[in-house]
């Protein structure tokens, strides 16, 4: 009788799936909880970020409960709730600026969410029906500009925000979903130097905030202003290379206990880790991660359709980049952008979007033989 159960458990849930999400959420609430502890609002930082993860599990199982094909119907629809999940922080009174960027939507003072965050999941939903359309061909130039509106309006939008470490999660989405999406290879060739085109011109140009220039010329010279733009980076190499091979311990380090670790809960929560966890602390992180996306990647190839697979594929796009962008800049080989660490970081709006694509990917695993509820 055991067997039959447990077959039955492995066709609705993916178990490695499943095990990596419940140990990143313990080690990163453990995280989030020491890198607080200075803080004001201390208990209610860390209790809010429990209330995200039990928001986040009510739009998981949602999200696992629908059948993932029901969405390609509600392309048209969902583009449009995708563009004013985007513009609504511009809205006059609805929206509040973080960071430099106009990515809030606030009522009254009060912040509720961050519309980027769900837009993400938007975005690879219908880039995913739309890519599926051309059954693994995307040959013509008419469909690659096709394709190339449905990627280029969302990635405007975000940049009139201006909130650009969000925009470049956009475009590498796009470039996993095309990858799998069967694009040929000169146009990745095309897309590659319209990003140098547009750097140059963000660079040159008043497009880009001075904060965020500020920060590029700091990851092409490190040593660059260590008392201004580059003092998140000094500060957060500092806190790695303190941890050595184990750490200094939890709760422990100067670098997090004396506050000198800026955004230590959100954009710097590795920072922390690496000092209190030190490279075992790190390795065991990059391994969670890893059977994270090896799990997402064996349901991408078990869908049973091309749009799931290009759902999984968006999704496995998302956090493989948040993760290297992340985790890069806070050791220097990447540049800082504010780009949080998925399942780690402080922020509700983040932790429900990504327990939402848990629960797409566990639809798109519970169906993978028919249409079978989860």
């Amino acid at each position: 009788m055991r067997r039959p159960l447990l077959k039955l458990a492995s066709d609705r849930l993916h178990v490695g799936l499943a095990l990596a999400v419940v140990a990143l959420l313990g080690y990163g609430s453990l995280m989030v909880w020491s890198a607080t502890l200075t803080m004001t609002g201390h208990a209610a930082l860390v209790q809010r970020q429990l209330m995200g993860i039990g928001v986040g599990f009510i739009f998981l199982v949602g999200a696992w409960l629908i059948d993932y094909q029901q969405y390609k119907a509600w392309t048209g629809p969902l583009m449009i709730l995708l563009s004013f999940l985007i513009i609504s922080p511009r809205i006059p009174g609805l929206g509040g600026t973080a960071s430099g960027a106009t990515s809030w939507l606030q009522v009254a003072g009060i912040r509720l969410f961050q519309p980027s965050e769900p837009a993400k999941l938007l975005f690879i939903v219908v880039l995913a029906a739309v890519v599926a359309e051309y059954a693994g061909k995307i040959e013509k130039r008419a469909d690659v500009f096709k394709v190339a509106g449905y990627v280029a309006l969302p990635f405007g939008l975000i940049l009139l925000q201006p909130d650009l470490g969000t925009g470049l999660v956009f475009i590498m989405i796009a470039m996993g979903m095309l990858l799998v999406g069967g694009l040929k290879g000169r146009w990745f060739g095309v897309a590659a130097a319209l990003i140098v085109v547009v750097a140059i011109v963000g660079l040159t140009t008043p497009i880009l905030q001075k904060y965020q220039k500020d920060r590029l010329m700091v990851f092409v010279d490190p040593s660059r202003d260590p008392q201004g733009a580059g003092y998140n980076l000094a500060q957060s190499k500092i806190a790695i290379g303190s941890g050595g091979v184990t750490g200094t311990g939890l709760k422990a380090g100067s670098q997090s206990r004396l506050n000198f670790i800026p955004e230590r809960h959100t954009d710097f929560i590795f920072s922390v880790l690496g000092e209190q966890f030190g490279f075992v602390g790190a390795i065991v992180l990059l391994g969670l991660y890893l059977a994270l996306l090896a799990a997402a990647l064996s349901i991408s190839a078990s869908s049973r359709d091309l749009f799931g697979a290009l759902v999984a594929a968006g999704l496995i796009a998302m956090w493989l980049f948040q993760i290297l962008e992340n985790v890069g800049m806070t050791i220097g080989i990447m540049p800082i952008t504010g780009i949080p660490l998925p399942f780690m970081s402080y922020g509700s709006s983040f932790m429900v979007t990504n327990l939402a694509g848990v629960g797409i990917l566990l639809s798109i695993w519970s169906r993978r033989y028919g249409t079978g509820a989860a």
